[in-house]
């Protein structure tokens, strides 16, 4: 009764996930193992990039991504966001995880 708002919260926190495996996986599910900018299909050496469908880097719900090869992923200019000094500290440390 009190606590009505306690289901948003949880929603909220969501959002603001990393994007962890079970995301990835979700994602790459959702669009068959292919990119969904140019259809071409993912295999073991290409290494599939998420974009964020509203622009907000920090919201990373599943339905809010989607799955891009490198090429499409360029072409979105998210990459040159995450091109900053704190940007390729985080990508070093994802490699490593």
């Amino acid at each position: 009764m009190f606590n009505s708002d306690s289901g948003k919260n949880s929603h909220n926190k969501k959002k603001f996930q990393k994007i962890n495996l079970g995301i990835r996986q979700t994602v790459l599910e959702r669009a068959r193992y292919r990119c969904q900018g140019c259809s071409i299909k993912f295999n073991t050496q290409d290494t599939p990039f998420f974009s964020h469908i509203n622009g907000s880097l920090k919201d990373n719900r599943p339905a809010n991504l989607k799955a891009l090869c490198k090429e499409c992923y360029t072409k979105t200019g998210e990459h040159k966001i995450k091109d900053n000094i704190v940007g390729k500290i985080r990508s070093l440390i994802r490699r490593v995880i």
